[in-house]
């Protein structure tokens, strides 16, 4: 297995009013970007999951394990050039490595 894509875990801090400043801190993003695996779901643990076939669906596996909370997760996505948006489905913990089973956010949302 090769571990060949970028993926980028984030974490969204909201804005806040710091009363020793005296003003409104600024939303920011907190990102760790690691190497992975980064597979399509196949179809029959797709219908077990979610119950019917889902586009966009896929398989993160790393070699060291993330345990952190994150809101979402970009993968670059390297036949169209850009990045994509996904939401963490669920997630498996082993030892030595972790998985992860995301499916596309929509691109408004």
């Amino acid at each position: 297995m090769r571990y060949d894509t970028e993926v980028t875990f984030v974490i969204e801090k909201d804005g806040y009013y710091d009363p020793e400043l005296g003003e409104h801190v600024e939303p920011t993003l907190d990102k760790k970007i690691k190497l992975a695996n980064v597979t399509d779901l196949g179809t029959d643990r797709s219908k077990a999951l979610f119950g019917d076939i889902k586009e966009g669906a896929k398989v993160i596996r790393l070699l060291r394990p993330y345990t952190k909370e994150c809101d979402y997760v970009l993968i670059f996505n390297k036949l169209r050039n850009k990045t994509e948006k996904f939401e963490i489905i669920t997630e498996r913990n082993l030892r030595l490595k972790n998985t992860f089973i995301v499916q596309e956010v929509a691109s408004g949302g």
